[in-house]
């Protein structure tokens, strides 16, 4: 199956059964309506994007014969489960997205002065049009499949005392295709952090999650996103991060790829105004037949600006991963300071790994770098742990633990900081994915939104 026939699929499915449709939401009416417009021009792109392993391109991902839940049908979950872990309790405004359908537990139904957050069904009006404006980009599909998700609005001057967590939830027995969307709206002056987890609950059904997290950072505004995958071998994602970020503000987006199977990862930052913060960072453990994929476009507009990349990976068995870093420095961009670092272990012979960063520099007065290595673990350093008598494989997780150390040490949040330590020294242990690893507090009152 080609790229046109792949995703065309889903454009004849809504354009033959606009009945669906009728009852949207005025914010999904809107994204699908503009999503209708560009998919055809979209389609043609995927075929000639050759910057990420084939599993990865959407024309492969979406190929398969997936379910849809365009009727917004319940989904069932044993939500309780997902919140038990073997270390303290994260304490967190909390929904839960089991499918495509959005929860709010009590602790977001009392979030509070300050903050707002909706179902993107219950939008209410005097926000639809910013809230249209932020989530106007991204994946075509994913807004013409959309039929739920979650807008997050911090007020102008306020600093959100906890952090706002989605865990996304897959379960049942039939295969399915379910799109996400959060969009965080940051006001000026304003703080907010979002953490994101999936899981999988009937880990032997194939899924495809297709999500997009839309974040605009005003003036002056901190936010801050992490994203912790720890899904199926069956499970499949393509995730993309889009910002725009306005002057003074700051910027941190990190990623814990833990457990799954094919990940498509991509994140699209603009950087608009001057004086601005981006913190980007990642790691992947990969093992099996996984195959994970990281794609950066960072585009500096604004004046006196710092980026900073750095993206880990270690790949085991017949893994695969791939990383592909642009950062564009345009030509008013003066005084910016980027860099972007790519490391990796191939810790197989069959393990194999892409790197591409890239620098487009159109402006002299800047400070760039950028580079990729990819080598195996320091057999220097394995003989002299055996020779103290710590066997080659408890030598080898440790090695790997201490060589992802400085991507979880950039966490800014001091407890998220500790427990992804503890989840990543729990995966190279060889810890099966589960949500009872789910570093998250203990809440099981829902209510659908």
């Amino acid at each position: 199956m080609n790229a046109i026939e792949a995703l065309g699929q889903y454009l004849v499915l809504v354009q033959s059964n606009p009945g669906l449709f009728r009852d949207d939401p005025p914010l999904l009416a809107r994204l699908r309506q503009e999503a209708l417009g560009r998919l055809p021009g979209e389609i043609e792109s995927y075929r000639a994007d050759k910057t990420i392993p084939a599993e990865c391109r959407p024309d492969t991902m979406y190929a398969p014969d997936y379910g849809i839940n365009l009727q917004h049908l319940e989904m069932t979950a044993d939500v309780a489960s997902a919140f038990r872990c073997g270390v303290p309790n994260l304490n967190c405004y909390l929904a839960v997205v089991v499918g495509d359908v959005v929860h709010f537990t009590d602790s977001m139904l009392k979030a509070p002065e300050g903050l707002e957050v909706y179902s993107l069904r219950n939008v209410p009006e005097k926000y639809l049009d910013m809230a249209a404006y932020i989530g106007r980009r991204g994946d075509s599909l994913n807004a013409l499949l959309l039929s739920d998700g979650i807008y997050i609005r911090v007020a102008e001057g306020y600093e959100i005392d906890k952090p706002i967590q989605i865990v996304n939830i897959f379960n049942g027995s039939t295969p399915m295709l379910t799109p996400r969307r959060v969009i965080v709206d940051a006001r000026p002056m304003s703080a907010v952090k979002v953490l994101l987890c999936d899981h999988s609950q009937s880990p032997d059904t194939p899924h495809l999650a297709s999500q997009v997290v839309n974040v605009n950072a005003a003036e002056g505004a901190h936010v801050e996103i992490y994203d912790i995958e720890e899904a199926a071998p069956a499970t499949r994602r393509r995730w993309q991060l889009i910002a725009e970020q306005a002057s003074n503000s700051e910027l941190t987006v990190s990623s814990a790829y833990l457990h799954g199977g094919v990940s498509a990862n991509e994140y699209i930052i603009d950087v608009n105004g001057d004086g601005c913060t981006t913190n980007l960072s990642g790691l992947a453990i990969c093992t099996g037949q996984q195959v994970v994929s990281n794609k950066v476009t960072l585009r500096h507009h604004g004046q006196h600006c710092t980026s900073r990349q750095l993206f880990k990976n270690a790949v085991f068995d017949q893994a695969h991963g791939a990383f592909g870093g642009r950062v564009i420095v345009e030509e008013e961009a003066c005084h910016t300071d980027a860099a972007q670092t790519n490391r990796n272990i191939l810790a197989s012979p069959d393990a194999r790994m892409d790197a591409s960063p890239q620098l487009e520099i159109y402006c002299d007065e800047v400070k760039a770098s950028h580079g990729a290595t990819t080598g195996q673990l320091d057999e220097r350093a394995l003989f002299y742990m055996q020779s103290r008598g710590i066997p080659r494989d408890e030598a080898r997780r440790m090695l790997t633990q201490a060589f992802m150390t400085d991507v979880i040490d950039n966490i800014g949040y001091e407890v998220l900081r500790q427990r992804l330590h503890v989840l990543v020294e729990k995966r190279l242990n060889g810890d099966a994915a589960s949500c009872s690893t789910c570093a998250t507090a203990c809440h099981s009152n829902t209510t659908e939104q």
